[in-house]
């Protein structure tokens, strides 16, 4: 081989690159490399039969330079050798083969895999099409099922209460018979009832019946008499009903006077036409010839006188209906008759004449088809002298039943009622449209079972026989007649006799159909199986096409990494390579940190000298451009807690700065002494934050262990001590919750220098503690998946439980986390409880109160049912309004005290001799002004403490009107009260606090002025207060116009004027005027003017609170006019400073009242939820006309537009309040924005969750 040959070779491999896709550039290159390659390691491609000479060579190398430059080497080397030829071929072989090799192994994977991939697509396409198809299907048949059920309970329990009214209605009606008949001293069986029709037509249209009339027992002995007193009577009675139906409004009844009198006991099986003039029945009594009826409706046939006796009893039976109700006593129920059964053409053509008879008279009827249906006589016995002999009796059950005292025995039936009425009158109107197919078949042993078919409201009789399918058997509901009753209520109203069960008893069965299951079965489930199967046949094309682009390009991409490979393979030994490889993995990192005896130094003592860090670093505001070393270190063992109070935010908008700081002293301080007994180290606070950390700068190994026991005992001290705040800091303290995030692992700590030198931590462990408490819940301490496995591996496994659902945190993805749960400790070192035990221990609507977290939205934030209030809770408020009130008492005593020089409650004899105004109502009582008192220098407190019956009378009432108020109303109870309360205080406080003053005053005299008195007088704020306390009392959970809308006697008492509040007031101070109160009463007022200022300036408050009033609304802006317009010159300036103090009064209760809306995003949705809540299930009882969630939206922007913001820009130009006025129209504005974006969302869910609500209590 020649140098040709070489030349060739070179070619060759140049070639090889080009097609693998590397760069020409780079195939030089590599042929370059090649060459030399093969040169210096005499591997040359040279024949072996070349004759090596100088001019051969000479010659040879000018063919081309390259062939030259390897002449010119290969002359050179002397220990060039036919072995290597052979060696460099061979590696050009090896070197083909293993990228063969290898090209063929990646091909085989890829395509193993892509095989596994389509058929993995195409399982899949088929199982999910499948469980679509199923899921969906057993979807429909479920809702099919439900609805099935609910239909058919509605179904019986309305037959129940059908079949209940109509013995409750034949009950009374009975008892008024039997007592009109014993007072008129008229004698069974010659009893007539004046206006039977009237009355008896009550009973008709109530039970819903075509037909009611009575029947009179005649004996043997009294058939003569009988037969005599109705030819005398029964004109005169027929007449009159016959003219009393002629008046009934609205019923078409058919009117006739030729008729004839039969006035002989007839049979029914008699014809009067044919037989007329005859003599009656001629077999032997007693009878039941009918007499009185409803309607009386005679054409031809006698009105009265059948013998009901005569009716034959039903195939199977010895005995009629009638006869067992004689003897038994008791109501009874007939056997079905009109069945229109065409397999008994006898009985059919017998249907068809009674029927024909029906359809004559019944109004509103077009075919005989119409009224043959299946009909029931409900039959009512009445007794002799029943009216003297009947008792009631109730059982445990509260079940009321006739009884018959004196130990007799039961009378004698004199006659019965009788009610006829359809069957399917009893299960027409009452499904709603859409409940369609469902079969109700009546069974009786005696006749032949019937079938209807109920489609919504409406009923189709399908005649006579049994029409339902047996495939719909296992969803059948099956009740006796005589049990529907029970079945319709537990609570039964009906206080008669019970029912003849044991008589034909009657049964009714509820069907499915076909034709129901249809209206809940689609083609939904084939639709989703075959949209779900094209979606996945769209992915497996578009995964195809995506393939073979990605295939083409992996083979390019393959080609050029082999021989990239090649490359570097032919550059360096395999050793050298390796190493090159792992060494760009390394990273170095330095070793070189601070000395640990110097952070520790700087821990411990927990502040350094600034000068003499200064003169360490040179300067503070360039450390980071100098040299010297920094105070920082990694400890590679810690657990980083982060605990944030959930509601915090919302919770402090409603207090005083110095209750947020009251708050979190004690909180804080409580954890600090924590961390310090048990070696944690705290390091900052941040807002509402506590963030910790164990395992630095003392290593500890059992690092996530101490910090979950610490977190623990966090918890437990939250729990105790924000119920005992909750007296001093106001409702809702005890409902603030710690949610607690931990995470384990290697963290950077140091002070990070600068002006103000701060330790730090840093990295990732710390960013994961802080996602572990942001997705963390209130009450529960939640822990990363490495904090967990350090617990186990300390074997308190048993502490941990993980939790459900994933945690997506940000910048971490979907991670396992575990709740821990510790035992508590105390100080003391005894159990107390676990954390899930603390957790439970709280109001639910804590969870709700959380502030945004990242990556959390409270667009449409639910907050959950308000539940009646607990009484531990229900007590906290108790004891925080008891002490309230007892420090605005206090003034008000030792007020009293410093200008009598005594204690005035001493002498309580004008408490009991108090003139109350009287003649008009309070409404009446309100006035434009309320003279406020002169100015006084306020007492000092000193230790005054308030007499103990004090205290407790005032205990006493606040515990009273705290029951007085309704629990079950979501918005307006005592919370709500409590709420209002806070606020004015709140108010208040800002009015007597001088730093917020806009206006240089330089005494008390001035600031008594400018304040309009209020802040001075401690009466005043006492009176506001207490009307915060009592506007609501005993509310009725709906509005003003809803109570004069349903004459309530509230609201016609005082005759539709503000009637909640003015019967709020009266009751309130109708208690504090019992003699239970003397003492309360001597403390709050010694004199006639003390009482009617204070009595006054609660009217004032009280009606106030009513701003729906157009009247009361034109009067406050009238007053407004008069006293702040800048032409005020109709009053004096005397006048209008009075007339300032009033408004401005009333508006801290109006404002107080509305505080809500003005305070933070969710304080103002939490109580909008509970107040929607309130007038929806006013709605939901009939107690609204419109639904609340229509115009919901649209009303509270109105609200806050008509209102709202103009109520709270008029308290900033009162002048009063401070900054105060600011942030209250600043929230107003900005709930006001948050409701414009996200209130018609909001309502929507809202109402879900009522409508949801509804459905599981029904």
């Amino acid at each position: 081989m020649g140098p040709r040959n070489a030349s060739s070779s070179l070619y060759g491999a140049s070639t090889l690159a080009a097609e693998s896709g590397v760069p020409t550039s780079m195939s030089s290159f590599a042929t370059g490399r090649t060459e030399n390659r093969g040169l210096n390691d005499g591997l040359g491609c040279v024949d072996d039969d070349t004759d090596y000479n100088s001019e051969s060579s000479k010659s040879n190398s000018r063919e081309t330079p390259t062939q030259t430059r390897q002449s010119t080497s290969s002359a050179g080397d002397d220990f060039f050798s036919g072995a290597g030829d052979e060696y460099s071929v061979a590696s050009g072989r090896e070197y083909q083969q293993r990228q063969e090799d290898f090209t063929e192994r990646e091909t085989r994977s890829v395509r193993k895999l892509k095989i596994l991939v389509f058929g993995s697509l195409f399982l899949s396409m088929v199982a999910v099409a499948l469980t679509a198809y199923f899921l969906t299907s057993k979807a429909e048949q479920d809702n099919f099922e439900l609805q099935f059920y609910d239909d058919a309970y509605k179904l019986l329990g309305n037959m129940g209460r059908n079949i209940e009214r109509i013995f409750e209605a034949s009950d009374a009606f009975v008892a008024n018979i039997a007592s009109f008949a014993a007072h008129s001293n008229q004698t069974w069986p010659f009893v007539v009832i004046p206006d039977f029709a009237v009355r008896a037509e009550k009973v008709r249209s109530m039970c819903g019946a075509v037909y009611v009339n009575t029947y009179h027992v005649v004996q043997d002995n009294q058939r003569s008499e009988w037969e005599a007193y109705t030819a005398e009577v029964g004109p005169a009675v027929t007449k009159e009903s016959i003219a009393a139906i002629a008046e009934f409004d609205g019923m078409d009844w058919p009117i006739s006077t030729d008729y004839t009198e039969w006035n002989v006991i007839h049979s029914y099986e008699e014809n009067p036409i044919e037989v007329p003039g005859g003599e009656g029945v001629t077999y032997n009594g007693p009878y039941l010839p009918m007499w009185q009826t409803q309607p009386t409706l005679a054409e031809t046939d006698s009105p009265y006188n059948w013998d009901l006796m005569s009716v034959p009893p039903v195939p199977g039976q010895e005995r009629t209906a009638m006869e067992i109700m004689m003897e038994d006593k008791r109501p009874t129920i007939t056997p079905p008759y009109l069945l229109a059964d065409p397999a008994d053409p006898a009985k059919y053509q017998d249907d068809l004449d009674e029927a024909n008879w029906l359809h004559s008279y019944l109004p509103n009827v077009e075919t005989v088809e119409e009224v043959m249906q299946p009909i029931s006589d409900f039959a009512y016995p009445i007794f002799h002298n029943a009216h003297e002999r009947i008792q009631f009796k109730v059982d445990e059950e509260h079940h009321a039943t006739h009884l018959f005292g004196n130990n007799s025995e039961v009378p004698s039936v004199a006659a019965l009622f009788s009610v006829s009425v359809y069957w399917k009158d009893m299960i027409k109107d009452i499904l709603p449209e859409g409940s369609n197919g469902i079969l109700v078949v009546f069974e009786s042993d005696c006749v032949r079972e019937f079938t209807y078919e109920v489609n919504g409201p409406n009923v189709v009789y399908l005649g006579a026989g049994t029409f339902h399918d047996a495939k719909y058997d296992h969803m059948t509901q099956w009740s006796l007649v005589s049990d529907l009753k029970f079945f319709a209520t537990q609570d039964s109203t009906y206080t008669g006799l019970p029912l003849v069960d044991t008589f034909c008893p009657l049964s009714v069965s509820v069907h499915a159909s076909s034709k129901m299951e249809a209206t809940y079965t689609s083609n939904t489930p084939w639709i989703f199986a075959l949209v779900t199967a094209f979606v996945f046949l769209l992915t497996v094309v578009a995964f195809m096409l995506y393939n073979y682009v990605v295939e083409k390009r992996q083979q390019i991409v393959l080609k050029s990494a082999v021989t990239t490979n090649a490359i570097v393979s032919s550059l360096f030994p395999e050793g050298i390579k390796q190493q090159l490889m792992e060494t760009q993995a390394k990273e170095h990192l330095s070793d070189d940190t601070f000395p640990k005896s110097k952070l520790h130094s700087f821990l411990n003592d927990g502040t350094r000298n600034d000068n003499k860090f200064e003169e360490e670093t040179g300067s503070t505001s360039d450390v980071a451009s100098r040299n010297a070393k920094q105070i920082a270190e990694l400890f590679p063992e810690t657990t980083v807690m982060f605990a944030d109070i959930t509601g915090f935010t919302a919770w402090a908008s409603t207090r005083e700065p110095s209750h947020v700081f009251t708050l979190l002293e004690t909180l804080y301080g409580s954890f600090d002494k924590s961390a310090k007994r048990m070696g944690i180290f705290k390091v900052e606070t941040i807002g509402d934050s506590y963030v910790a950390v164990c395992g630095l700068p003392e290593p500890n190994k059992k690092h996530a262990v101490k910090m979950a026991k610490f977190a623990s005992s966090c918890l437990h001290d939250m729990n105790i001590l924000t119920k005992r705040l909750e007296v001093s800091l106001g409702p809702g303290t005890a409902d603030l919750a710690l949610r607690v995030g931990l995470h384990s692992g290697p963290t950077i700590a140091g002070v990070l220098r600068g002006e103000k030198a701060r330790f730090q931590l840093f990295g990732d462990t710390v960013n994961t503690a802080s996602r572990m408490e942001s997705s963390s819940k209130p009450n529960r301490i939640q822990a990363s998946q490495k904090t967990a496995e350090l617990i186990i591996e300390a074997r308190r496994g048993h502490w941990l439980t993980a939790r459900k659902d994933l945690v997506n945190a940000k910048g971490k993805g979907l991670l396992q986390t575990f709740w821990i749960n510790p035992k508590v400790l105390k100080s003391s070192g005894s159990v107390v409880s676990s954390v899930e035990d603390l957790e439970t221990e709280h109001s639910t609507e804590s969870d709700n109160n959380i502030e945004e977290s990242e990556g959390k939205s409270t667009v449409g934030r639910s907050f959950s049912a308000p539940q009646e209030i607990s009484e531990e809770k229900l007590q906290r408020l108790i004891d925080w309004n008891v002490e309230l009130f007892e420090d605005l008492l206090k003034p008000i005593v030792l007020k009293r005290m410093s200008k009598m020089g005594s204690r005035t409650d001493k002498d309580s004899s004008f408490t009991e001799t108090v003139i109350i105004p009287e003649g008009s109502s309070v409404r009446d009582q309100v006035v434009g002004t309320v003279r406020m008192p002169e100015f006084e220098p306020a007492s000092e407190m000193g230790n005054f403490e308030l007499e103990t019956d004090v205290v407790g009378q005032l205990r006493m009432y606040i515990t009273t009107v705290a029951n007085l108020y309704r629990s079950n109303n979501p918005f307006h109870n005592f919370e709500h009260a409590s709420h209002v309360i806070m606020s004015t205080i709140k108010l208040l406080q800002r009015v007597a606090t001088r730093d917020v003053k806009k206006k240089n005053v330089s005494n008390e005299k001035e600031y008594y002025d400018y304040t309009f008195g209020i802040s001075t007088d401690p009466l005043t704020k006492f009176a506001i207060v207490f009307s915060a306390l009592i506007h609501d009392l005993d509310h009725a959970g709906v509005s003003n116009g809803q109570l004069v809308k349903e004459d309530d006697p509230i609201a016609m008492i005082y005759e539709g004027l503000s009637p909640m509040e003015q019967h709020s007031f009266t009751l309130a101070f109708e208690l504090l005027m019992e003699d239970s109160y003397t003492k309360l009463r001597s403390a709050l007022y010694s004199t006639q003017e003390e009482f009617n200022r204070f009595r006054q300036l609660c009217i004032n408050c009280v009606i106030a609170t009513d701003v729906f009033d157009k009247d009361l609304k034109t009067f406050r802006e009238d007053r407004w006019k008069k006293a702040f317009a800048e032409d005020s010159s109709s009053l004096s300036e005397e006048e209008a400073w009075h007339c300032k103090a009033t408004i401005t009064i009333e508006y801290i209760i109006q404002a107080s009242d509305v505080a809500h809306t003005m305070q933070h995003w969710h304080v103002y949705q939490r109580w909008n939820q509970r107040l929607f809540q309130e007038m929806y299930t006013a709605y939901k009882a009939g107690r609204a006309d419109k639904d609340p969630s229509v115009g919901w939206y649209e009303g509270e922007l109105w609200f806050f537009d008509n209102y709202v913001i103009p109520l709270a820009e008029k308290l900033k130009h009162c002048e009063v309040f401070g900054v105060d006025c600011d942030q209250l129209l600043d929230f107003a504005t900005q709930n006001r924005m948050e409701w414009q974006k996200k209130g018609m969302e909001i309502v929507q869910k809202w109402t879900k969750e009522e409508e949801g609500r509804g459905g599981i209590q029904q």
